[in-house]
C-alpha cells in the first residue's frame, strides 16, 4: 500500500472521529441548560401542581416532566372542559332573595287519635254464639257483622213486638194505644242492638230470631277484642275498640327551651321515615299545662291527615317548627364550603371559568343558609359540585384557594351565625379541603 493510499485513510478515519465525538458530546449535553419559552413551563401529567422552568423528573413522582402552554387564569380560578363539568355535576343558579326562617327539630311518634275511636259494648246480656271479628288489626266497614248473640231478653222484647204488630189488625182494639205499644216494643228491640232493617223483617215474618246478628255502626280498624265465641256478657260489657286512621296524633316530648315558639295552632311539617319521602303538614293541638319532671319537658300533640293510610300509629316522625322568617339572599347548604377559615363559594366567571370567594352566612336550616355579605343579587353561583371544584382547584395548584386571602376584609366570618335553635337540625360543617385533596376529584381529571 502507497503512502498516499495510507493517508487518505488515516484522514477519512480521524474525519469520522471527531464527528462522532461531536455527536457524542451534543448527546450528553445538560437538558438543564435548556430553557422554555415564555408563556409556557413544565410540570408532571400526575402532578399538575408542579410547575418549573426547566426540564427534568418530577419532584414528587420522579416521572419526566412535560412542557405545557401556562394559563391567563387569575389567583382564585379554576378552567374546567365542558366535559369536566358534565362528569362532575357542576349546577350553577344566580343569586336572589328567598325567605328563610329558623327551625326547630324535635321528634315524636304516632299515636291514634283518641277522638276517632269508637267502644263497642253489649246492647242486653247474652252469650255470643258466633264471633265475626277475631284479629286485631283488622278494618271494619259500616254494616258489617261483628257477632251473633243469643239473648233471652231480647228475645221476650222481639215477641213483644210481634204482639204489638198482631193486634194492629183487630177492629175491637184501641188503635192509638196498640200503636203506641208497638212503637214502644220497635224502641226497646233498637237500643237492644237490632237494626230498623230487623226490625221490619221481624214484622213480616212474625218469627223470633233466637241468635240476633249485631252489625257495625261505623267504620275503622280493630284495636282491641275482649271476647270470644262461647262468651256471656252482660248489658254494657266491652266488646272491641275500632280507630278510625283518617287523621293521627303525634305527640312529642318539647324541653323548656324550646316552648316559646310553640302555640295552639302553630304550624309544622312532619316527616315519618317508615312511611316514606313524604312530608306533612300538621297543627299543634294541645301542649300539656304541666312540666313533666324530671325531665323537665311538655308534652305536645300534633294532628296530620293521613287519607292515604300510608301512617301507622307506633312510628317515629320529626317534626320542624319554623320561626323568625325573614327575606333574605340564600343558598342551598351545598353550595357553601365550610370550615375553620371560613365560609366560601365558587362562582361562574365566565364559561367554563369559575372564581372563588369568600361570604359570611347568617341564619341557616336543613336545606338553606342566609348569605350576609360577599354576594349580590345576580352573582351567579355553584350549587351543586363546589367541593368537587375546591378538590380540583387544589389538586391543579397544590394550594388551597382560600390562602393568602385578607380576612380582614369580611366583618363576620361566621362568629355570630343565626344557625338552627335544635343541634339536631344543624347541617354538619365541611371539612377543610386541603386535607382531602388526594381522596376526591381523581376522575376529573383527563
Amino acid at each position: 500500500m502507497n503512502s498516499s493510499l495510507k493517508y487518505n485513510i488515516y484522514r477519512k478515519t480521524m474525519l469520522f472521529s471527531a464527528v462522532a465525538l461531536f455527536l457524542i458530546s451534543c448527546k450528553n449535553k445538560p437538558e438543564q441548560s435548556q430553557t422554555v419559552d415564555p408563556g409556557e413551563y413544565y410540570t408532571c401529567s400526575m402532578d399538575p401542581q408542579v410547575h418549573e422552568d426547566k426540564p427534568g423528573n418530577c419532584p414528587i413522582c420522579h416521572m419526566k416532566m412535560i412542557k405545557v402552554k401556562a394559563n391567563s387564569l387569575k389567583p382564585g380560578q379554576i378552567r374546567l372542559s365542558l366535559q369536566q363539568i358534565e362528569l362532575a355535576n357542576i349546577r350553577w343558579d344566580t343569586v336572589s332573595q328567598n325567605s328563610i326562617s329558623k327551625e326547630i327539630l324535635i321528634t315524636g311518634k304516632v299515636e291514634v287519635n283518641q277522638t276517632l275511636t269508637e267502644a263497642i259494648s253489649a246492647k242486653t246480656k247474652g252469650r255470643i254464639d258466633k264471633l265475626f271479628v277475631k284479629n286485631v288489626g283488622d278494618f271494619i266497614h259500616k254494616g258489617e257483622e261483628l257477632y251473633e248473640i243469643y239473648s233471652e231478653e231480647l228475645n221476650a222484647a222481639q215477641q213483644d213486638y210481634i204482639l204489638a204488630s198482631e193486634q194492629l189488625g183487630h177492629k175491637d182494639a184501641n188503635r192509638k194505644m196498640v200503636i203506641q205499644f208497638e212503637s214502644a216494643a220497635m224502641n226497646k228491640l233498637l237500643l237492644y242492638g237490632m237494626t230498623e232493617r230487623q226490625i221490619a223483617e221481624l214484622k213480616n215474618t212474625r218469627k223470633v230470631m233466637n241468635d240476633v246478628p249485631v252489625y257495625a255502626q261505623t267504620d275503622g280498624f280493630v284495636s282491641d277484642i275482649f271476647l270470644a265465641e262461647g262468651n256471656y256478657v252482660d248489658e254494657g260489657s266491652m266488646l272491641f275498640h275500632l280507630a278510625s286512621l283518617n287523621s293521627l296524633w303525634v305527640e312529642a316530648e318539647v324541653y323548656l327551651p324550646y316552648l316559646p315558639y310553640l302555640n295552639i295552632g302553630t304550624d309544622a311539617v312532619l316527616s315519618i321515615p317508615a312511611a316514606g319521602v313524604k312530608k306533612y303538614n300538621g297543627k299543634v293541638l294541645f301542649i300539656a299545662p304541666q312540666v313533666q319532671s324530671p325531665d323537665r319537658f311538655v308534652l305536645a300533640r300534633f294532628q296530620i291527615s293521613n287519607a292515604g293510610k300510608e301512617i301507622k300509629p307506633g312510628m317515629m316522625a320529626a317534626i320542624i317548627l319554623e320561626t323568625g322568617r325573614k327575606q333574605a339572599i340564600t343558598l342551598p347548604l351545598d353550595a357553601v364550603l365550610q370550615s375553620g377559615n371560613g365560609a366560601t363559594v365558587w362562582l361562574l366567571d365566565s364559561a367554563c371559568t369559575f372564581e372563588h370567594r369568600m361570604v359570611s352566612t347568617g341564619m341557616q336550616n336543613s336545606h338553606k343558609i342566609e348569605i350576609t355579605e360577599g354576594l349580590k343579587i345576580g352573582d351567579v353561583v355553584v350549587t351543586s359540585g363546589a367541593y368537587l371544584l375546591n378538590s380540583e382547584y387544589v389538586f391543579k395548584n397544590g394550594t388551597n384557594p382560600m390562602a393568602g386571602m385578607d380576612m380582614g376584609n369580611m366583618k363576620k366570618m361566621n362568629t355570630t351565625n343565626e344557625n338552627t335553635v335544635a343541634p339536631a337540625a344543624k347541617s354538619p360543617a365541611i371539612e377543610d379541603t386541603g386535607k382531602k385533596e388526594n381522596n376526591t376529584m381523581q376522575g376529573m381529571k383527563m
